[in-house]
């Protein structure tokens, strides 16, 4: 495992002791790094990462679904990325978390 995805480790922990965080920001961290695995190709650790976020979904939303089987194979990959699209759409669409929004800036 590579650790890229760690650099701001120390600058993360320290927001989580001093400031507490929510729900929302445990799920944004968890999100980019199962973003990061699989932009990387590590399919074991996105397959594990999904696995993760599992448990950290609102009850409302964990029990529409069920963990799927570990499977590296190209289905599998597939499978699991489509599960990580359809929990995606529906902490958006079905939930009132407060995500941040981030605006980019435009230039002519």
């Amino acid at each position: 495992m590579t650790d890229d995805i760690f650099i701001d480790e120390a600058g993360f922990l320290e927001e989580q002791w001093s400031k507490g965080l929510s729900r929302e920001d445990t799920l944004e961290r968890q999100i980019r790094t199962i973003v990061y695995y699989y932009s990387k190709g590590l399919w074991d650790e996105f397959e594990y990462g999904i696995k993760a976020l599992y448990p950290l979904l609102p009850g409302k939303v964990r029990e529409q679904f069920l963990p799927l089987e570990h499977d590296t194979s190209s289905i599998g990959i597939q499978k699991h990325y489509d599960y990580f699209l359809t929990i995606q759409k529906k902490i958006e669409d079905d939930t009132n978390m407060i995500w941040r929004k981030r605006f980019v800036k435009t230039y002519e």
